[in-house]
C-alpha cells in the first residue's frame, strides 16, 4: 500500500512539473510589442507664431504641398486666416472636432505630425486658436 501511495505521489508531482515546464515555455515564447513613445512636453500656453507655424514650416510647407498648391495654404503670412476662415478650425472647445486636428490625428496627414506636434496644435486650438 505504501508503494502505491508513493507512486501516485510521484506521478502527480511529475505531472505538475510537466505542466509548469510547458507553462514557462509558452510564457517565454510570448512577445509583447513595446512602443517607444516620444516624450511630449506640453507647455502652459502655445503661440501660433512661435509654436504652430514652425510645425507647418517643417512638415507641411517644405514639400510644396501646403505652400499654395494644396489647400489650406499654411505659409506664415496666410496660415491663420486660411485655417480659421477656411473651416479647418471651427471649434475651440474640443480639438477633435476640427478638420485640422482630425487630419493630423489619424487622418491623411498623421504621418507628417509627431505626438509633440499634435499636442501643441491641440493645446493651441483648445486655448482659443489665437493669432499670437
Amino acid at each position: 500500500m505504501r508503494k502505491m501511495e508513493k507512486f501516485n505521489l510521484l506521478r502527480h508531482f511529475g505531472s505538475s512539473v510537466l505542466v509548469m515546464v510547458f507553462g514557462l515555455f509558452f510564457m517565454a515564447a510570448c512577445t509583447y510589442d513595446t512602443n517607444d513613445y516620444e516624450e511630449v512636453v506640453i507647455p502652459e500656453s502655445v503661440s501660433f507664431d512661435a509654436d504652430v507655424i514652425p510645425i507647418f514650416e517643417s512638415n507641411c510647407n517644405k514639400s510644396g504641398c501646403h505652400s499654395g498648391a494644396i489647400p489650406p495654404d499654411l505659409q506664415r503670412d496666410v496660415a491663420y486666416n486660411n485655417l480659421i476662415f477656411g473651416g479647418y478650425v471651427t471649434d475651440t472647445t474640443s480639438a477633435e472636432n476640427n478638420v485640422l486636428f482630425q487630419a493630423i490625428d489619424g487622418g491623411s496627414m498623421s504621418a507628417f505630425a509627431s505626438n509633440q506636434d499634435r499636442a501643441l496644435i491641440k493645446l493651441w486650438i483648445e486655448d482659443g486658436a489665437q493669432d499670437n
